[in-house]
């Protein structure tokens, strides 16, 4: 009676554990392409909108920030339209993942941003430098979890992010716009048609 017990268990934990993989490449691949492209959109948005605060003399905290906002409830939205079919338990969950994994990391870059603004040893160039090593950061940890593709586009990000720091501050925003925007773009891009080649 023992032994059917514990074989039971196991298989329980094992239908359990096949459930959660299966949502995950489902989340991963479904909708990890547009996650991808909403935020790549964010970063050329923004480094080319940086040029337009000069001119008219607004703040470019309140402009990422705004921006920022928009590309979180987008992903938000992204994220619960995938989840409908899933039972609440399972929407729970993965709502909850997504705000606990980003936002320690925004507060982070926030904080890194407060640093550059009002310590004078740190220059307010490199306030762009220290938000993508965060983002980078970030999607490293989700390609770790998920796919490749991702994991990739975290890695060049954050390589990319270190040498344009050291080898090019001065076309920072161009440099940055180009490889989060278009880097991104592509990458959602790529999981979009490796999702439809599975289903």
């Amino acid at each position: 009676m023992i032994e059917d017990e514990k074989r039971q268990a196991l298989e329980n934990i094992g239908l359990i554990k096949d459930i959660v993989t299966q949502t995950n490449k489902e989340m991963s691949l479904s909708r990890g392409g547009w996650i991808s492209i909403i935020w790549g959109i964010f970063c050329l948005v923004g480094f080319a909108g940086q040029k337009l605060l000069s001119i008219f003399g607004l703040s470019r905290v309140l402009y990422w920030t705004i921006l920022a906002i928009i590309g979180s409830l987008a992903t938000f939205l992204v994220v619960k339209s995938r989840l409908k079919t899933q039972s609440q338990k399972i929407r729970g969950y993965f709502i909850r993942g997504f705000f606990l994994f980003w936002i320690p990391l925004i507060v982070l870059a926030y904080t890194i941003t407060a640093l550059c603004i009002y310590l004078p040893d740190l220059h307010s160039k490199y306030i762009p430098i220290f938000i993508m090593l965060v983002i980078s950061t970030g999607f490293l940890i989700i390609g770790f979890l998920f796919t490749k593709e991702i994991l990739i586009m975290g890695t060049i990000g954050f390589v990319g992010t270190v040498l344009t720091a050291i080898f090019f501050l001065e076309y920072a925003d161009l440099a940055l716009g180009l490889l989060f925007g278009v880097g991104l773009i592509v990458t959602g891009l790529i999981s979009n048609l490796k999702w439809k080649e599975q289903i």
